[in-house]
């Protein structure tokens, strides 16, 4: 009679842990979200500076063509397309007891596209910025 209780506690204390972890597990990929928004709203607003600065330069110096401005331009429509897709997660997850099966793996390959994306994001803002460095110190 004492394994059996025994045994009864353990399941127990086991679920509750398996609760827990998943817990867990779901604030981690709020959190994860949550970080990658913050550090896209700060490429925004360093984009929104860059395009400022690149039509700043083409008005200082008339050798420095205004069309330098798309590639900052491109850089922000990158940047609203990664916040789409982050969109289009949270849209999937606000509704996730309405989808079928099928979509857990999309939605799943979807999520690694932004992660690599929000480092590509990182990177082109980088490039965007040295570009301008390099047109304003030329």
């Amino acid at each position: 009679m004492e394994k059996i209780l025994n045994n009864e506690y353990v399941d127990k204390e086991f679920e509750e842990a398996c609760k827990k972890t998943d817990k867990i597990r779901e604030d981690g990929l709020r959190n994860v979200f949550k970080h990658f928004d913050r550090i896209h709203d700060k490429l925004f607003i360093f984009n929104n500076i860059l395009i400022a600065g690149f039509f700043g330069l083409s008005k200082i110096d008339n050798q420095i063509s205004v069309k330098l401005i798309i590639i900052p331009i491109l850089n922000l429509c990158f940047l609203i397309f990664i916040e789409y897709e982050m969109m289009e997660v949270s849209r999937f997850d606000a509704t996730i007891n309405e989808q079928f099966f099928e979509n857990y793996k999309f939605n799943k390959e979807r999520i690694s596209r932004i992660t690599l994306f929000s480092l590509l994001s990182i990177l082109s803002t980088l490039i965007v910025s040295l570009t301008f460095l390099y047109f304003l110190f030329q």
